[in-house]
């Protein structure tokens, strides 16, 4: 399937058939957003799968008890590590593109210009920072993943509302990784037209933006 069918077609989905995803299209999902965008290399994204009845029924728990995730047949538990965005381990990253030949900075560049910059390296200005960072690329990969799921003949559901302590506890998580949010998995039992976005016109504007 072309990309572009994938993005005109895709729309969210709520009910789901009682029918089990295949660990082989989970496995392409994840693929999927392992190849998501990252800056600076730090893939911040981590992500648990989840097919457990129970587990499920406990994570629907934490999000109000939402029947599009209670009944669903999988869920991608998106959580993030905002320690990537560490001097260390951000350095350790842009080092892996160096050493693939992606970039060609010599060390002075890579540690007075790059990670010397307020703007180029997030730790130097606090946790808050690093962790919206990481947020924003867990986001990309969850678009990589729902147009994978797509491709699959599945349909997916992001939900960003629960509580996310609660989350942690239930799945037992580590104690520097984040609840970002769900992206749900399953067969579509329905079939809605993509949802009506604002005419191009109204938000994208070439070279300079009209006064009102």
């Amino acid at each position: 399937m072309e990309v572009s069918e994938a993005i005109q077609k895709r729309a969210t989905i709520r009910r789901w058939k009682d029918k089990p995803v295949e660990k082989e299209k989970i496995l392409k999902i994840l693929e999927a957003g392992r190849r998501a965008p990252s800056w600076g290399n730090v893939q911040p994204w981590r992500f648990v799968v989840v097919q457990d009845r129970k587990k499920i029924q406990e994570l629907a728990n934490t999000a109000g008890g939402q029947p599009q995730i209670s009944s669903a047949p999988a869920i991608i538990v998106c959580c993030g590590v905002t320690e990537a965005f560490s001097q260390k381990m951000h350095r350790e990253s842009l080092k892996q593109l160096i050493d693939a030949g992606v970039m060609d900075w010599p060390d002075e560049v890579l540690d007075n210009v790059v990670l010397g910059s307020d703007l180029f390296a997030p730790y130097r200005l606090g946790e808050q920072v690093m962790t919206v960072k990481a947020g924003e690329q867990i986001m990309i990969a969850v678009a990589y993943m729902a147009l994978e799921a797509f491709n699959q003949g599945l349909g997916s559901c992001w939900a960003g509302a629960m509580a996310t302590r609660d989350v942690h506890k239930a799945l037992d998580l580590p104690d520097k990784w984040f609840v970002h949010d769900f992206l749900i998995l399953g067969y579509p039992d329905e079939d809605p037209k993509p949802r009506p976005r604002k005419p191009l016109p109204e938000i994208a504007f070439w070279e300079s933006v009209p006064k009102a």
